[in-house]
C-alpha cells in the first residue's frame, strides 16, 4: 500500500493487487478514497456522488477517466493509473507538452459534446448558483460570488476578519467585486470539472494523459472551466494564449455558441479566481486541515499566499504586498491563537 497520497478532500491510498485477487484481470493497482474529516470545502460541490458522475461521463465514452468500483459507503474505489502527475514531469510555469496541450483540448470536447440532461438523475448538493438557467453566464458568475461571500463572511463571520485584515485584504473585495460585475455574453452550460490543474493530470507509461478527481465538477458556463484551468496552470504567457486558443477551437468545433464572446469575457473570470485563490490560501494555510509543521512548509505557506496576493493585485485594489516573512509570521501568530483557543 502506498500513501497517503496527495489531496485536501479525501484521505486516500494506492493498492497492488495480489496475484490471486479476482480483479487482477482488470487492475494492478486500486485507489482507496475516505472524506477527511471537517474539511473547509470552499468551493461548492455540486453531485453528491463523484463516483455516480464517473459512470456517466464513462458511457458517454469520456476517454482516460478513472473506473469506479462499487463498494461499502464513505470509501470509495477507483482504478489507480500508474504514472506521474502533469505537475511532476512539467512543474508550474513550465512549457506542457504540446501532445497534453491537445489531450486537455480533446477533454474539453468531449464535455461539451455530453447533454447536460444526462446528468440530471444524479442527487446535486450545490445551492442554486449551481442551478441557474441554462445561458445566464452573468448569473452563474454572480451565483459563485454569492456562494464565497457566504462561505466566507457569513459561515466564518469573525473568524478570519482580522488574518484578512492584517494581510492586506480589503474588508469588502468579494462585495465590491460583485458589486462590478458586468453583462456577459449568453454560453449554453455544460458539465465542468473545475479543478483541471497539474497535479490532477497523470501521464501513463504510454504517455497519455488522464484526468482525476472530479469532486468540484459542476455544470455551468464552459468559460469558467478554461478560467480555473489557466488559473491554476500556471501556464508560460505564449502557452497560455495556445491554450486560449486550443479551447477555442476544440469546444467551438463542436458547440460554436459555447466560446461566443469568450475573449471578452475571460478577463472577468480570471479576475474572479485571482480573488477566490487569495481567500483559499489563506484559509488552507492556517485551516484545521493542515497546519505548518516546521519552517521550510511554513515558508511554501507563506510563499503560496504571496503569489496568490501578487496575482490580485489589480481585481483587489491591492496597495504593497508584504514580503514573504512577515506573511509567515502574521500566520503563525493566528495559528498559535487559533491553537490556544481551541485548547
Amino acid at each position: 500500500m502506498d500513501g497517503p497520497l496527495k489531496g485536501h478532500h479525501h484521505e486516500a491510498y494506492a493498492v497492488r493487487l495480489s496475484a490471486d485477487s479476482p480483479l487482477k484481470s482488470r487492475f494492478d493497482w486500486l485507489k482507496l478514497r475516505e472524506p477527511r474529516p471537517d474539511v473547509f470545502w470552499y468551493d461548492s460541490r455540486c453531485f453528491q456522488s463523484e463516483e455516480a458522475l464517473l459512470d456517466v461521463l464513462r458511457e458517454h465514452r469520456v476517454p482516460r477517466i478513472p473506473e469506479v468500483l462499487p463498494v461499502a459507503e464513505k470509501v470509495s474505489v477507483h482504478s489507480f493509473i500508474v504514472g506521474e502527475t502533469l505537475g511532476a514531469l512539467t512543474p508550474d510555469s513550465k512549457r506542457v507538452d504540446d501532445r497534453h496541450l491537445g489531450q486537455i483540448g480533446e477533454l474539453f470536447q468531449e464535455l461539451a459534446v455530453i447533454d447536460v440532461r444526462a446528468f440530471e438523475g444524479l442527487e446535486r448538493v450545490c445551492g442554486q448558483e449551481g442551478m441557474s438557467r441554462s445561458g445566464d453566464s452573468s448569473g452563474f458568475l454572480s451565483g459563485l460570488v454569492k456562494h464565497n461571500i457566504k462561505t466566507v463572511h457569513t459561515s466564518q463571520k469573525g473568524r478570519y476578519d482580522r488574518l484578512f485584515h492584517d494581510l492586506g485584504v480589503p474588508d469588502n473585495a468579494l462585495a465590491d467585486f460583485a458589486a462590478g460585475l458586468v453583462q456577459l455574453t449568453s454560453r449554453p452550460y455544460q458539465l465542468l470539472h473545475g479543478d483541471l490543474h497539474r497535479e490532477n493530470f497523470i501521464i501513463d507509461g504510454s504517455g497519455d494523459l488522464w484526468t482525476i478527481d472530479w469532486e468540484l465538477a459542476r455544470i455551468g458556463d464552459p468559460l469558467y472551466d478554461l478560467a480555473t484551468h489557466l488559473h491554476l496552470m500556471r501556464y508560460p504567457e505564449d502557452q497560455e494564449g495556445e491554450m486560449v486558443r486550443q479551447w477555442q477551437n476544440s469546444v467551438g468545433s463542436v458547440r460554436p455558441e459555447a466560446v461566443k464572446g469568450a475573449d471578452a469575457d475571460l478577463p472577468h473570470y480570471l479576475a474572479y479566481k485571482r480573488i477566490q485563490s487569495v481567500y483559499t490560501d489563506i484559509i488552507r494555510a492556517v485551516g484545521p486541515v493542515w497546519r505548518p509543521p516546521d519552517e521550510a512548509a511554513s515558508v511554501r505557506a507563506a510563499q503560496s499566499v504571496r503569489r496568490a496576493l501578487l496575482a490580485a493585485t489589480e481585481p483587489l485594489r491591492l496597495g504593497r504586498v508584504l514580503p514573504a516573512e512577515k506573511i509567515a509570521s502574521i500566520l503563525a501568530c493566528f495559528s498559535e491563537k487559533s491553537a490556544v483557543r481551541a485548547g
